[in-house]
C-alpha cells in the first residue's frame, strides 16, 4: 500500500515549520538564535524546493481542499453523509 502523505505539499510545509520552530526552542537552550530573516529565508528555500518539486510530479498541491484526508475516509465521510 502506498502512503501518499509523503507526498502532500501541506505535510512538507508543516514538518518544516515544525522543525524550525524546534530548532528555534533548542536554540534557547544551547544559546543561539533564529533571527526572522533566516527563517523567512529558510521558508522561502522551502517553498521554492516544493513548488519544483510540483512541477516535476514528484509531490502535489491538491486543489481540492482535502488537507491530509485518506481517499479511504473521503469516501466513507462521504458515504456516511448521505444517511
Amino acid at each position: 500500500m502506498k502512503n501518499n502523505k509523503w507526498r502532500n505539499y501541506g505535510m512538507w510545509m508543516s514538518l518544516v515549520a515544525a522543525v524550525l520552530l524546534i530548532v528555534s526552542a533548542a536554540g534557547k537552550v544551547f544559546g543561539f538564535e533564529i533571527t526572522e530573516e533566516l527563517n523567512s529565508n529558510i521558508t522561502g528555500l522551502a517553498m521554492a524546493i516544493l513548488g519544483l518539486l510540483v512541477i516535476l510530479g514528484i509531490i502535489s498541491n491538491p486543489k481540492e481542499g482535502t488537507g491530509y484526508m485518506d481517499k479511504d475516509k473521503e469516501i466513507k465521510n462521504k458515504d456516511t453523509a448521505g444517511n
